[in-house]
């Protein structure tokens, strides 16, 4: 069965969709230009457990939960995918996110309202969840997959090592982008709690121009309270998570603070302050990384 409920966000339309065995979950209806119907996706869709077999491969296992790359076939069309599997902790927090709708929902919807202020995320295709009495038991979160990408870890650690024309050319290509998706969140009263480098992608297009993506979305919060704390605290988890990374430098760190400070209207007086602020944060947090790698080898 499928629900007549359908959501628009800035062009793009979705269902929610029912499936057996409890399960049931949101889909985007058109993909790279392909439109699909809710029967199309539900064919597609109807065992979402086999969506982690035939795998092309894996991007991240961490205990129960994981993340893969395959091919998914909607329709009769094939397209890459990323797929994200979540078990929920069952524990006394947990409890009161039962009162919430499905993480992989909460994603999904966080997804569209970013595309909807312009900012660029990976594009959602489908969150699926099943639910027993009040909990979410499993949740499985479908991306399309940005091919020719890297998390900005690695890209930064295995791009940027070397000093050239080109690299400062993409670095501060990077730097603008970086500055402006900070700067848009902030803007539409948004801050990234876990803004590290391994939650943003970069890919190249066929053209060989470099994007960031947003992509683990779980971070994105509105601002309650603490706002001008947590709007450093974005900048400085950011940079704490670089800091191993050869290929960057102060420069590069000022480079978009200063963007970010122009976008968001930062008062010039404050600035130097700030920036100091940061360093500090981002030096204390990059250590405090290094004694637990060390504890936990």
């Amino acid at each position: 069965m499928i629900s007549s409920k359908q959501i628009y966000s800035r062009n793009v339309k979705i269902a929610s969709i029912k499936l057996a065995n409890g399960w049931k979950g949101t889909v985007t209806r058109e993909i790279g230009g392909k439109r699909f119907s809710k029967k199309d996706w539900i064919n597609s869709l109807s065992q979402p457990e086999l969506l982690f077999e035939n795998t092309e491969k894996i991007l991240k296992t961490d205990g129960r939960n994981c993340v893969v790359v395959k091919n998914l076939t909607v329709a009769q069309s094939q397209f890459k995918v990323a797929v994200k599997r979540d078990f929920p902790v069952m524990n006394f927090c947990q409890f009161f996110r039962s009162f919430q709708p499905a993480k992989v929902l909460r994603n999904f919807k966080t997804a569209l309202k970013l595309l909807s202020y312009g900012i660029p995320v990976v594009f959602p295709c489908a969150a699926l969840y099943r639910r027993c009495n009040l909990f979410t038991r499993q949740g499985i979160y479908i991306t399309k997959y940005a091919e020719r990408s890297f998390n900005m870890h690695d890209f930064a650690s295995k791009q940027l090592s070397k000093i050239s024309a080109e690299n400062f050319a993409v670095k501060k290509q990077l730097c603008q982008q970086l500055a402006t998706i900070l700067a848009s969140l902030h803007n539409n009263n948004l801050w990234h709690r876990d803004s590290k480098a391994t939650n943003l992608i970069i890919c190249q297009d066929t053209a060989g121009k470099y994007k960031i993506l947003l992509a683990d979305l779980d971070g994105i919060k509105r601002y309650f309270l603490r706002r001008n704390t947590r709007q450093l605290q974005s900048l400085w988890q950011l940079a704490a998570s670089l800091m191993s990374i050869d290929g960057i430098n102060r420069t590069d760190y000022l480079r978009t603070f200063k963007i970010y400070c122009d976008l968001v209207d930062l008062e010039t007086a404050q600035r130097k302050e700030n920036f100091l602020k940061l360093a500090i944060c981002a030096k204390a947090k990059h250590s405090r990384s290094k004694l637990k790698t060390i504890a936990n080898e």
